[in-house]
């Protein structure tokens, strides 16, 4: 009996051996903590299910250091890993060449019992971003020129890249010397607060990922590596070797996707889901349907419009814009921003064109003859963005003012070209100075070596990016705008208002210069009784089908003032959305009563009161009656 039953148990574990030296069970894919990495592992979860495997998804696991601790204990699986990552965690030296970092990191992890893929195609290293207008005011294209910069860096920077001690912050900083004083640290899954610092001036720098979606965000630019500091950060599945042993198959499937994500799709696809506000999940799945890989289903998502930001040239080497742009997008996540670059963003808003525009006060009123002023109509302030002051620009050897005769401006009918209107007009000068537009005034500047213009007039905002750069370069200064001297502009030209650029301000600007200033704010469009009903559907025309935006709902003008983060108002001078006026509170309605109305409601009264009584008063007895009711009981 005994040797029956131990034949038994022998043949049993025969079986069972080869089943126990398999992986069992589920698939364990995790990710990272952020966006990219829950895409790229919900596609690797993807396509091993579409092969029949089951899959159970840990989105997102957590850093690097935990999630590859996790795979060596065979918590998890697989996941999507950094080549660079896995060689900066060992402490190796950086390897910027990438086939030999291919190689390196898979020499690295296949004695940990894993094994490092196929690469997807992109490269997602680290940089540093700073302002556009920043960058070009202090001449900043690659890293080492931060060192230039006065005073200790302010750097924003995601928490877990202050840990790395191979390709982290500070190692970063002793390569290239840089003074780091103040650092803000952010959530890696949560990166929009590290580009907000940045727009908001709170730092100087940022550091960002090359697939960051807000990368290609209006007025961000990124800095070259040119010590070649960063490693190659290419990203591939990571996985157990004893999982690819009992799943073959997997190799195949995941390999795919070698090759098939470029870093600008990475890009795209991180922008989906945290500048248009779509599931991860879902763009994972149309990604793959678009890459043949799955088949194709209906997709859930309704495709997502645009809305359009006009601004000038000129404005568009400022920061008024980047604040602008920013609002837009925080409150119309769901919106794709397009920046619309037109001379006049007034008219563009207009016409419905663009459904903001970036306009300045002097470009609601319209000069008439001898520089009457007729206010627009039709649009209206949503928010005060900032405001931009007259510069005003000779040569050299410039003649004064009184023997000006040619001055150069912006585009007809542009702030530029209104503000040199309405000053030449203070001057009574409209007689003997002609004004010549420029699409790009700032490159007139060799009208004024030449002596083709006596100056130029700009409406910019302090410390202009492009007139910075534009002084720096010699040959032209600032002078003071006299026009208002004995005048008061307010009386005249209530939107100008008398201003001073601050000393130092520009180059070769040692004393404060007196100009004047306008505001600056986000209009959009005023529908008039005539215009057709837009936004929810065409309007007709007769014999025309337009498609002419409806007025902002208040809320969202109110919300986008808030999102603008100015504490000024908008000037009072300017026509603005309802939605910004404040409530007035409820009042109790008082009586006001002339004395015979008064006299006459007291008779009313009396006489009321007096019938009142009359009716409910109580009738005398009538003897009459009594006696008769008497004798008939006597009867």
């Amino acid at each position: 009996m005994k040797r029956i039953v131990r034949s038994i148990l022998t043949a049993l574990l025969v079986l069972l051996l080869p089943a126990c030296s398999k992986v069992q069970g589920p698939i364990k894919i995790a990710s990272l903590n952020f966006t990219e990495q829950k895409l790229l592992g919900e596609m690797m979860a993807l396509l091993a299910e579409h092969r029949g495997l089951r899959v159970e998804r840990a989105f997102a696991y957590g850093d690097n250091r935990t999630t590859l601790g996790a795979i060596q204990r065979g918590v998890i699986d697989a996941y999507p890993e950094y080549n660079g990552t896995l060689l900066a965690l060992s402490g190796r030296p950086a390897e910027r060449e990438a086939t030999k970092a291919r190689v390196e990191a898979r020499s690295l992890v296949e004695p940990l019992g894993l094994r490092w893929l196929q690469p997807f195609g992109l490269e997602n290293g680290f940089t540093l971003a700073v302002r556009r207008d920043v960058a070009i005011r202090r001449e900043l294209e690659q890293i080492s020129d931060l060192t230039q910069l006065p005073g200790k860096l302010r750097i924003a920077v995601d928490e877990r890249y202050l840990s790395r001690p191979v390709d982290g912050l500070y190692a970063l900083a002793r390569r290239y010397g840089l003074n780091i004083g103040e650092v803000k640290s952010f959530p890696v899954d949560d990166r929009k607060l590290i580009y907000r610092a940045l727009r908001e001036q709170r730092v100087d720098v940022a550091e960002v990922f090359k697939t960051d979606a807000r990368l290609n965000e209006y007025g961000i630019v990124a800095l070259r590596d040119d010590l070649r500091f960063f490693p190659v950060y290419e990203a591939a599945p990571l996985a157990r070797s004893a999982v690819l042993d009992a799943f073959p198959e997997l190799v195949e499937v995941w390999g795919g996707l070698a090759g098939r994500i470029d870093t600008d799709t990475m890009r795209r696809l991180n922008g989906r889901v945290e500048r248009g506000g779509e599931d991860y999940r879902n763009v994972a799945r149309s990604y793959l349907e678009e890459l043949g890989l799955l088949p194709e289903r209906p997709s859930p998502d309704e495709p997502r419009g645009s809305i359009t930001l006009a601004v000038s040239p000129l404005s568009d080497l400022g920061y008024l814009p980047i604040r602008a742009a920013a609002a837009i997008r925080q409150v119309m996540p769901a919106r794709r921003l397009l920046v619309d670059h037109t001379p006049t963003p007034a008219e563009a808003v207009r016409s419905g064109d663009s459904r903001f525009g970036l306009v300045g006060a002097e470009e609601f009123f319209s000069v008439g003859t001898k520089g009457a002023l007729i206010r627009v109509e039709d649009i209206e302030a949503v928010g005060a963005v900032g405001w931009r002051l007259a510069h005003v620009l000779v040569g050299d050897d410039a003649r004064g003012p009184s023997q000006w005769r040619r001055i150069g401006v912006g585009p007809d009918g542009g702030s530029s070209w209104t503000v040199a209107r309405l000053v030449l007009e203070a001057m009574d000068a409209t007689d003997r100075v002609v004004l010549t537009a420029s699409e790009d005034p700032l490159d007139a500047k060799q009208q004024l070596e030449s002596g083709e213009v006596d100056a130029l007039v700009l409406m910019l905002e302090q410390g202009h990016a492009g007139l910075m750069k534009l002084l720096h370069a010699g040959g032209a200064r600032l002078v003071n705008v006299r026009a208002f001297r004995g005048n008061s502009p307010a009386l005249r030209y209530p939107f100008l208002r008398p201003a001073k650029i601050p000393a130092d301000t520009y180059p070769g600007q040692t004393e404060p210069i007196d100009t004047v200033a306008g505001q600056v704010v986000l209009a959009t469009r005023v529908p008039l009784e005539k215009d057709p009903i837009g936004e929810s559907g065409p309007g007709f025309i007769p014999g025309v089908f337009t498609r002419l935006p409806q007025r902002l709902p208040f809320d969202t003008a109110l919300r986008l003032s808030e999102a603008l983060g100015v504490s000024e108002a908008v000037d009072p001078v300017l026509p603005v959305s309802p939605g910004l006026r404040p409530e007035t509170p409820s009042v109790r309605p008082r009586i006001y009563a002339e004395p015979a109305s008064a006299l006459l409601n007291v008779l009313a009264i009396l006489f009321l009161v007096a019938m009142v009584v009359l009716l409910f008063r109580d009738l005398p007895t009538n003897p009459a009656l009594k006696g008769g009711d008497e004798r008939k009981e006597h009867d």
